[in-house]
């Protein structure tokens, strides 16, 4: 499963919210933790730039180095923590774009999986993680476990065992590439998995006075029977092949918008993860892919684990 985990931690909170889940998740996979911190070195460029009037400042070299001492420094006090739990963790702080250099870390090292935390962003506020998180999931190939952070009863570390494995499945060859992760999950884990299809209802629109528009509407009344019964079909051969290797797996089918069925299906339980397959950046868009990776990620407050395509197109 996996071998090495990059946890990208920032000043935030925040971004250690995903620290809970990383550890856990090492623990039951025999994995080893490198926690990542980087100094995005632009920021300094903008500060010369603005005192100096440079057009091509560059970031003080004795500053880097004075602030790179102090988190390394600070990562070792989380780091003895974890070490505590029986995880073995390193430590790193580099500098550069963020998420240029958290792939490339990830990419030298190795790394099986990158975990981090990201935010809800507006176009006034960006959150850094937020950003960043965004800029990782498309230029990547290594798995992202994401977690947008919400209060958590146990913020204790090594506390986030995965109990439950939530796989949206749509039919197609890329969500159906997620279930072989996720049966490896589970069985690293002992958890439960959760096949899941959502059947979207039928949409029509209104002509408006004869001009064709107007409101679209979910047309509620209509009968969703069949398609139920066909995706129940579909779902029956992924819990049996499941259960043939041994693990625990039922099928559910819900109905409605796909992002929405998602969230609520993995909020029916703690320690819930959603694993998904995503084409990420370029590619065809089903409903699987793309916005609605996106809307789970920033709505279920579980971690969702993406698995993207082997490589870019």
């Amino acid at each position: 499963m996996f071998r090495k985990i990059l946890v990208p931690v920032d000043n935030s909170e925040e971004s250690r919210t995903i620290l809970r889940w990383a550890v856990g998740l090492a623990k039951a996979t025999k994995s080893d933790l490198t926690l990542l911190s980087v100094i995005d070195t632009e920021d300094f460029r903008i500060v010369e730039a603005a005192a100096h009037g440079e057009e091509n400042p560059t970031a003080p070299s004795g500053i880097i180095t004075e602030i790179t001492s102090k988190l390394e420094a600070q990562l070792e006090t989380e780091a003895a923590d974890i070490r505590a739990t029986g995880v073995n963790v390193d430590v790193c702080v580099a500098s550069g774009n963020p998420a240029e250099v958290i792939v490339t870390e990830a990419a030298d090292r190795g790394t099986d999986l990158i975990a981090m935390s990201t935010r809800r962003e507006s176009v006034l506020a960006r959150g850094v993680l937020g950003s960043v998180t965004d800029r990782v999931l498309h230029s990547t190939t290594t798995p992202l476990m994401i977690l947008q952070p919400e209060k958590i009863s146990d913020e204790s570390i090594g506390s986030g065992y995965v109990q439950h494995v939530v796989v949206p499945l749509d039919g197609s060859t890329l969500s159906e590439s997620a279930v072989a992760p996720a049966m490896e999950l589970a069985r690293a884990t002992s958890a439960d998995l959760v096949f899941l299809e959502v059947v979207r209802l039928p949409m029509y629109g209104i002509d408006m006075g004869g001009v064709g528009y107007g409101a679209v509407h979910f047309a509620e009344d209509l009968d969703t029977k069949l398609q139920e019964e066909n995706a129940a079909k579909y779902l029956v051969g992924f819990v049996e092949n499941a259960e043939s290797a041994g693990l625990k797996a039922h099928a559910q089918v819900r109905i409605g918008n796909p992002a929405l069925q998602i969230v609520d299906e993995a909020a029916k339980a703690e320690g819930t993860i959603i694993l998904m397959a995503t084409h990420g950046a370029g590619g065809l868009k089903r409903w699987m892919i793309g916005s609605v990776t996106d809307k789970v990620i920033r709505s279920a407050h579980r971690p969702v684990l993406v698995i993207p395509p082997p490589t870019r197109p």
